[in-house]
C-alpha cells in the first residue's frame, strides 16, 4: 500500500490598485507610517499548490510595513478615509 500525502494550503495575490497612485501614503493605525496603499487581494484555498476555491476577492488598504490590512469596497470609503487622514494631519 503507497502512501500519497495531500497537501492543502491558503494561496494570496496582491496585484496593484489603479486608484494606487490617488489613495497611496495614507496613515498606518498599527504601526504610525504613511505607507498604507490600496490593493486588489485574492485569497485561493489551494491543493498541490493549485489554487481550487476562492475565499476572499475584493480590495484592501495595506501596510507592507506591519502587514495591516483593511477591506473597502468603493472609492467613496477610500476619499472618506483621504478626509480623516487631512484631518489629523491638520491636528
Amino acid at each position: 500500500m503507497s502512501f500519497v500525502p495531500i497537501i492543502f494550503g491558503k494561496k494570496d495575490w496582491d496585484s496593484r490598485h489603479p486608484l494606487e497612485s490617488q489613495y497611496s501614503g495614507i496613515y498606518c493605525p498599527n504601526c504610525h507610517n504613511f505607507q498604507v496603499k490600496p490593493v486588489k487581494r485574492r485569497e485561493f484555498i489551494s491543493l498541490w499548490f493549485v489554487p481550487v476555491c476562492p475565499i476572499f476577492w475584493g480590495n484592501q488598504l495595506h501596510c507592507p510595513i506591519c502587514n495591516w490590512r483593511q477591506d473597502f469596497k468603493t472609492e467613496e470609503q477610500l476619499q472618506k478615509v483621504m478626509n480623516e487622514q487631512n484631518k489629523l494631519r491638520q491636528a
